[in-house]
């Protein structure tokens, strides 16, 4: 195995080392390629590339996987709904005979989709939330052992210098969050 003299370098330098950003005009892929490579979208600019060596994707520390704006797609439809409805009402209650009854329920024909959909990706949301909150103590020490791995580019194998225990890099994942437990 490596030792200090050897050249090893930290499991988060190996990964900026084989990251790469490209800015500028430059077409982005539709789909991901590489697992872990973000798509166009979720980079939020459509000129910013980002690849990476295998290496640093087998490295690197695990995203969560969602768009940060997700989130809040539930609130985005229930606002869309309670604008329609309010436009629709406004244009029935303009006619001669509405009571307010047909005024205030008639519009649901047309916005209910987007009530039931905007309640069902809040209540998903919350749900997602309340998952993150659970797993962040989780997170956060898979993190903390992540911040001290080391790469031996001689062996290919990450290890963490106090424990001893190296491992091929496509396994640093099971690593963090399974077989490292730190109190």
């Amino acid at each position: 195995m490596c030792g200090q003299v050897d050249q090893v370098v930290s499991v988060p330098g190996a990964v900026a080392a084989g990251t790469t950003y490209r800015i500028g005009r430059v077409r982005l892929p539709g789909e991901r390629q590489v697992a872990d490579l973000p798509t166009a979208p979720a980079l939020g600019a459509s000129k910013h590339l980002m690849s990476r060596t295998q290496l640093a994707v087998w490295l690197s520390f695990p995203s969560r996987h969602y768009n940060p704006w997700a989130r809040n797609q539930g609130y985005l439809l229930l606002l869309l709904g309670a604008l329609v409805h309010l436009v629709l009402a406004l244009v029935l209650a303009m006619g001669k005979d509405s009571g307010w009854g047909e005024v205030l329920l008639a519009p649901f024909c047309l916005t209910g989709f987007l009530w039931g959909f905007g309640l069902l990706f809040v209540l998903g949301a919350r749900g997602a939330r309340k998952t993150d909150h659970a797993e962040g103590p989780a997170r956060e020490q898979a993190l903390a052992v992540w911040e001290g791995l080391y790469y031996c580019p001689r062996d290919n194998v990450a290890f963490e210098p106090e424990v001893g225990v190296s491992f091929h890099p496509s396994e640093t994942r099971e690593y963090i969050f399974g077989y490292r437990k730190r109190t």
